[in-house]
């Protein structure tokens, strides 16, 4: 009896088999490619100079692919410096960003050890060196709202003794002034 069942089983598979015509190939349609970087106008904070305040200048770059490499493109011009008279850099030009990611609403930013080893130190510029860094991302990057900032993967307690680092920074306005006339460079 099993047999005979197994028997017509395969009988009935294999006219099914010969008998259904050959379905075309499904195409598969790739998925869209991602939209294209556009130039959009962002605002990137570095110190006066006496290193008490933030001031902003305003840029045109590349941004459009995604938080990390957005985050790339603003941190290679926050280290680049400022473009405008009257305003200092905040990061030591040798700094390199290693990674960056976001998880949910957090920026977490992986820099080389050159941040903390080459920093000049003091309180007022450790503080405008993090809040250049936290106030550009969450100025500039939808959805972030707070940053962490490593080095060399590690958490680390403060780049130079004043500010507590681990933890994730919201953007602190009350270092930031605004130029006269928001002079913009490009």
């Amino acid at each position: 009896m099993v047999v005979l069942v197994l028997l017509g089983f395969a009988v009935k598979l294999l006219q099914e088999f010969i008998s259904t015509p050959e379905e075309a190939p499904s195409i598969v349609q790739p998925p869209p490619p991602p939209p294209e970087p556009k130039e959009r106008e962002v605002k990137l904070f570095f110190a006066d100079n006496d290193a008490s305040s933030l001031l902003p200048e305003k840029r045109f770059i590349r941004l459009g692919s995604g938080v990390r490499a957005d985050a790339v493109a603003l941190m290679e011009e926050l280290i680049k410096g400022p473009q405008l008279e009257g305003l200092s850099p905040t990061i030591p030009a040798d700094t390199r960003l290693l990674d960056a990611f976001n998880m949910a609403d957090v920026l977490v930013l992986d820099f080389s050890q050159e941040l903390q080893a080459n920093h000049s130190g003091g309180s007022a510029g450790e503080l405008t060196t993090v809040y250049s860094i936290v106030n550009t991302m969450t100025q500039n990057l939808r959805g972030i709202k707070k940053v962490q900032i490593l080095i060399e993967g590690q958490e680390v307690d403060s780049l130079a003794g004043h500010l507590d680092l681990t933890r994730p920074l919201v953007p602190d306005t009350k270092w930031m002034k605004t130029l006269p006339r928001e002079a913009s460079a490009s």
